[in-house]
């Protein structure tokens, strides 16, 4: 069982230091942020999310999001993070959306499970309709099928919820709390997209956001949002044309669909 005094210490000394040294990768290389730590899920994500300059918060806590609210306290009372209450979810997401659309600043969305999580996936249809990017923390039912979870989708199939949201679009459910880093980058990718941003939905079960990753390697947390393609520039064009003219033979090659195609492909 977790020692909550001894974490929400450690997580104040984290925090603390994060701020003085200005940010996580300038804590780290100064020393006052230890490299590898043993620290919560939510912690983490709540790190991942700071490293890609998202410090605004909005949405509603319940059990489905204690977790991450504890951490949010800690963090926000140490000048990291702000966070937002409001009176409905989808208000959250379209305040988050405005903020991305007219400042370019990052916003996350947190909700608990059930209801809240469908007001917010509703919201969602904005950016995800303008191409903007915003992070989503939704409580999920625990992985442990112990029975029906409170305001969970009532079935028998698993991860209903997922399946809800990945039809909506780019989302990812922490099973496995040694996923973070892969969840937390692929949700870059998707908020920080270089042409088409868009909402991601990281759903979190309730039994894993306490759960500890031991040895936790912060610098593992991705902060670098994907390259945009360069344009093709005008020499390879010219240099491709002049071999193809130099060439005694040209080798197309063509998928199986093209096969009836052949004399259109043939010199005149």
């Amino acid at each position: 069982m977790l020692d909550q005094e001894k974490v929400t210490q450690q997580r104040t000394l984290r925090a603390r230091a994060i701020n003085e040294a200005g940010g996580i990768d300038e804590a780290l290389d100064a020393g006052t942020l230890e490299q590898y730590a043993d620290i919560t899920l939510s912690e983490a994500i709540v790190l991942g999310l700071i490293r890609q300059n998202v410090t605004t918060f909005l949405g509603i806590f319940g059990h489905g999001s204690t977790e991450i609210g504890e951490v949010l306290r800690v963090y926000e009372g140490e000048g990291l993070v702000k966070t937002y209450p409001v009176r409905h979810e989808t208000e959250a997401v379209h305040a988050a959306t405005a903020l991305r659309w007219s400042t370019g600043k990052k916003a996350c969305v947190f909700t608990s499970i059930g209801p809240g999580a469908m007001h917010a996936l509703a919201g969602s249809l904005a950016p995800l309709s303008d191409g903007l990017g915003v992070w989503f923390l939704l409580g999920d039912e625990t992985t442990e099928d112990e029975g029906p979870n409170m305001q969970q989708i009532p079935g028998h199939e698993q991860n209903l919820f997922l399946q809800l949201f990945g039809v909506m679009g780019n989302s990812y459910m922490l099973h496995t709390p040694e996923a973070v880093g892969v969840a937390l980058r692929r949700g870059l990718n998707t908020v920080d997209h270089p042409y088409r941003q868009g909402p991601f939905y990281l759903l979190l079960p309730m039994n894993t956001q306490p759960k500890v990753i031991s040895d936790f390697n912060i610098r593992m947390l991705p902060k670098k949002p994907p390259p945009p393609l360069g344009p093709a520039t005008g020499y390879l064009y010219e240099t491709v044309v002049e071999k193809i003219i130099a060439a005694k033979k040209v080798v197309v090659k063509v998928g199986g669909g093209a096969r009836n195609a052949g004399f259109g492909l043939l010199p005149y």
